[in-house]
């Protein structure tokens, strides 16, 4: 007669409820609360945007760097083009500024007729008898443009004026405030405005007074005009 071996049931062990209580707890702690996975998603949620504030303000200095940059290139260019041609300002030619509002040079335009013009990027430009500059409102709300038209003499002048547009170009942008002044060396005085019919002998100096609307500085250049070389005409 064979014996045959327990059946598995009868093998196995009882198991205590200590041991059942100490492998659901090591379960439990594994696992992440509700309350844990919330405060990684804020922590890892701070870090994303302290990452991107740091990135975006690095962005904005640099092209904060970038168009100060520009404007100074601009600006430079703008006050050496104005030397280059003053200084070398043949005889014969006048300036005007604050005459009537009927003329050219009103209203504290600058006219200057005769000569080679400034500001020339065009071969067409070169054609230009005269130009004037003129401080006009810009797109830019409480700002202020200045202006230079590229002006050549019509063949059958009219009462109203002689010349006609044939260019225009904005030299500066963004400006709070643009004043021209002329030295008198007879005088020995700064004027606002210049009549080239009182006054025989061109102004010795011309100072540019102007300010940017976004810029709190203010600045200024005084440049000499070689015409005052130019012999005087006798009355």
């Amino acid at each position: 007669m064979c014996i045959h071996p327990p059946a598995p049931e009868e093998l196995k062990f009882p198991i205590s409820d200590s041991r059942l209580g100490l492998r659901a707890g090591s379960r439990l702690k594994s696992a992440f609360t509700l309350i844990e996975v919330i405060l990684a998603m804020g922590l890892i949620g701070l870090l994303i945007g302290g990452v991107y504030s740091i990135a975006n303000g690095a962005l904005q200095l640099g092209l904060s760097m970038n168009n100060a940059r520009i404007s100074e290139t601009r600006l430079t260019h703008f006050t050496s083009a104005w030397r280059d041609y003053l200084e070398n300002l043949p005889p014969g030619v006048r300036l005007s500024c604050g005459l009537q509002k009927v003329k050219r040079g009103a209203g504290g335009n600058l006219l200057i007729e005769g000569g080679q013009v400034p500001f020339i990027w065009t071969s067409r430009v070169r054609l230009a008898d005269a130009v004037e500059f003129t401080v006009a409102r810009s797109q830019e709300p409480g700002a202020l443009q200045l202006k230079v038209h590229h002006l050549q003499r019509l063949e059958k002048p009219t009462a109203m004026d002689t010349y006609r547009q044939i260019a225009e170009l904005t030299v500066l942008d963004g400006l709070k405030e643009f004043r021209w002044e002329f030295y008198d060396p007879e005088k020995k005085r700064w004027f606002s405005s210049w009549d080239p019919g009182k006054n025989a002998a061109p102004p010795l100096f011309m100072r540019l007074s102007f300010q940017f609307l976004k810029d709190p500085r203010k600045y200024e250049f005084t440049y000499w005009i070689a015409n005052d070389l130019a012999p005087r005409t006798q009355a």
